[in-house]
């Protein structure tokens, strides 16, 4: 006797009881029958284990639960009996397989006679096989106490494909919505031509429509749900075609897209596969790879077909990569680098249709595009990036360093007054340049500490006159720089040399006067850029003044204007994108602006004469003089020029040289008569109230000054000859706002200066 035939007489000789324990599911084909009174049909139980094999030596037990509508026998042959819907059920020990069974063409149910247990049918009729479910009006209620006060059903309302069948359950409520205990209640359909339902509650859909179904409970107690039973398209759950690996399982699902995706009970549908040696497909949607191939998954039920796809590729046995997996991935702050990724079999052969599976340890530091392979830096960190192939294909992992795309300085140019001290602050950006947050981990350098040192938190001291760069460099390695120019904190024109020229000192040691300027003429009227790295002034250079620009420590000298006519005073927007000048070109000084590149030229002022003009360090007023009103008054405008309006109105007093603080109040020369003598002194105005504050005594023959942006400086351009004013002689005091005595910067002989200015402090 072969092994195989022994095995098979072992089967046979095992109980009944033994074999249904390894029976998993049960299965009746098909799950909806639609048969006339008096007609016979056959349904076929098949038993299945937990692997999904087919167990071909079970017996089943059949029954119906309403043998007055259709009867069962011991070989699967339903007979109709009258009008209505039977569940048919197929058991096999405690697992069990159902098919609806509608019978239409003859009269209503007849009552079934009652036969004591033991006793024998009349003569010539069949015996009916005992319902696999007697009917228990209690089946489905959840553990309650108290007298129910309110019925329920559950679900509420039930959606259905026209032969598709559901069960539904009552539920026993108490007054505050609690379980109750149980109750028996009775099950109707008030439109049995669209659903029909029996006592247990199943529920099966006869024709499209909307229909209601009822539940009764003792004391009249009733609940209703509404029944809709709509003919729409189902369709597979899955992406067309199935990709698997020889051996994998995957379980394909039908739903009704149309409602809310709902699932389809797999007991109403039939699956078969047209090549069961590359795929096979058990009666619950189980598929499973067998060999590589391509097979047609084809499942119909609820009158409809519909068609998968399944292609079976060969077994992966390595992946290969980009990049190599072997060292870290860098990728910058918003930069994007290429990942693939591709299976191969046993032969080194690539396999395109295998299915690879990406996954990002941290979606916050990195997003990845599957589609593209293509993996995006979003914040600094470290993650990890995983492709894995189908089945028991190995899984290749890369670790992944997000770094700073980019470092990016608050300031690219800085001037600083020796002894100063500013911070530098950084910020990591995008490529082009957006800022994505603090910068951390950056490393900073000096390449001149003898003129500018940094500290670790970007803090940079000016140590010495002279220029020096500022690298910041990132983690990552990108850097940035900033330019740092150490100039005197005090610039001047002086004519030591014979014309004036520019120079710089510092309030600590005003004898040492830097030249700044190198100029073949005269050179006046500086003018310090916000932050502190420019100077602009005018130069004879070209036989008429015109107004230039160059770097704090002279250097890179440019002209800004060229027209016939001369111009004066320049002074920087507080953007440090403009200047802001007088000018002579239209026949009458008028205040006017251009960009640093020489671009936008506009004319701001067109009454009487203005000049001497000063910007508001929130770039939003353009305050000068104005003698529209036949006398020396400070007026004020918006940037553009519009909104001109007096703010001094003194018809006895001359107010000129205004200059705004880092406050936003603004100082200016006034002067006056007092006890019979002519008087000038700088004061300070608040621009809201009006209200005005002396900044010096009135001892001094002012004729121009400067103020620290602080406020608490002033250089004083004095006349030192007052009675002289043929040929006076002009020189500079330093003074202290509010105290003090006002200390000449030292001259040399008949040295004269004039028209100072400061540098921004930090």
């Amino acid at each position: 006797m072969t092994p195989r035939s022994c095995t098979a007489l072992v089967l046979l000789s095992l109980p009944a009881a033994a074999l249904a324990q390894n029976v998993a599911e049960v299965q009746v084909a098909p799950p909806t029958v639609t048969i006339k009174a008096g007609e016979r049909t056959g349904l076929l139980a098949t038993a299945f284990d937990r692997a999904g094999n087919v167990i071909p030596t079970v017996r089943f037990n059949w029954g119906s639960n309403n043998v007055v509508v259709a009867r069962v026998d011991n070989n699967g042959t339903v007979t109709g009996v009258a009008n209505g819907v039977a569940i048919v059920e197929a058991r096999a020990g405690s697992r069990k397989g159902q098919a609806v069974v509608q019978v239409v063409g003859g009269g209503a149910p007849p009552v079934a006679p009652r036969t004591e247990p033991g006793a024998q049918p009349p003569a010539g009729q069949p015996a009916a096989a005992e319902p696999s479910a007697a009917l228990d009006p209690l089946a489905g209620q959840p553990a309650g106490v108290g007298p129910a006060a309110a019925l329920r059903i559950d679900p509420p309302a039930i959606y259905l494909l026209p032969s598709e069948n559901t069960r539904v359950l009552p539920r026993a409520l108490r007054e505050d919505g609690s379980p109750a205990a149980p109750v028996r209640v009775a099950w109707k359909s008030l439109r049995e031509d669209i659903a029909g339902v029996d006592q247990n509650g199943n529920v099966v859909a006869l024709a499209p429509g909307q229909g209601t179904l009822q539940v009764t409970g003792p004391g009249g107690l009733t609940a209703t749900a509404p029944v809709v039973v709509a003919s729409a398209d189902a369709a597979i759950q899955a992406t067309n075609p199935i990709r698997l690996s020889p051996g994998d399982v995957d379980t394909l699902r039908v739903i009704v897209p149309s409602q809310n995706g709902r699932q389809v009970n797999p007991l109403a549908l039939q699956w078969s596969s047209s090549d069961p040696s590359v795929a096979q497909v058990n009666m619950l949607g189980l598929v499973r790879a067998v060999s590589a191939g391509k097979a047609t998954l084809t499942v119909t039920g609820l009158l409809q077909m519909k068609t998968m796809e399944v292609l079976v590729h060969r077994v992966v046995q390595y992946l290969a990569v980009r990049p190599r997996s072997s060292v870290d991935v860098q990728v910058p702050v918003t930069s994007t680098t290429k990942f693939t990724a591709q299976a191969l079999a046993a032969d080194t052969m690539p396999i395109p249709e295998a299915p690879l599976r990406w996954s990002v340890a941290d979606t916050t530091i990195v997003g990845l595009e599957v589609a593209t392979g293509t993996l995006t830096g979003k914040r600094l960190g470290r993650t990890q990036v995983t492709v894995r192939g189908p089945g028991g294909a190995p899984a290749v992992t890369w670790n992944v360093n997000v770094i700073a795309g980019a470092v990016k300085l608050g300031v690219t140019r800085l001037g600083l007054p020796q002894g100063a001290h500013m911070t530098i602050k950084a910020t990591f950006a995008d490529d082009a340049g957006g800022v994505l947050g603090p910068a951390s981990g950056i490393t900073w350098t000096s390449d001149n500490p003898q003129v500018a040192t940094v500290g670790e938190d970007g803090g940079v001291s000016a140590a010495g006159y002279g220029r020096a760069r500022i690298t910041a460099t990132a983690p990552g390695g990108k850097t940035a720089t900033a330019d740092v120019i150490v100039q005197g904190e005090i610039i001047v024109a002086s004519n030591r040399s014979g014309k004036f020229q520019l120079y710089a000192a510092d309030r600590s040691n005003l004898a040492q006067l830097r030249k700044v300027s190198v100029d073949t003429a005269q050179a006046v009227d500086p003018a310090v850029s916000p932050d502190g790295s420019r100077i602009a002034f005018v130069s004879t250079r070209d036989g008429i003044p015109h107004i230039y620009v160059m770097e704090a420590d002279g250097t890179n000298v440019t002209r800004l204007t060229s027209d016939p006519q001369p111009d004066a005073r320049p002074v920087f927007t507080a953007d440090g994108e403009a200047i802001v000048f007088a000018s002579q070109r239209t026949g009458k000084q008028q205040i006017w602006m251009v960009n640093l590149d020489g671009t936008g030229l506009k004319q701001l002022t067109t009454d009487s004469l203005s000049f001497a003009p000063t910007v508001s360090p929130d770039g939003g007023i353009i305050a000068y003089v104005s003698l529209r009103n036949k006398n020396y008054d400070i007026w004020l405008m918006s940037r553009d020029g519009s909104n001109q309006r007096a703010f001094t109105r003194s018809p006895q007093w001359r107010e000129s040289e205004p200059h705004f603080l880092r406050d936003g109040s603004l100082a200016y020369l006034v002067e006056r008569p007092e006890n019979g003598r002519t008087v000038q002194q700088v004061i300070k105005a608040d621009l809201a109230t009006g209200t005005t504050t002396p900044l010096t005594g009135t001892d001094l023959a002012i004729t121009g000054y400067a103020i620290s942006p602080g406020g608490e400086l002033l250089a004083l351009v004095v006349n030192a000859q007052p009675e002289n004013r043929r040929n006076p002689l002009y020189k500079v005091y330093i003074q202290p706002v509010g105290s003090g005595t006002p200390v000449p910067m030292p001259t040399t002989g008949a040295e004269q200066m004039a028209t100072p200015t400061f540098l921004p402090l930090p």
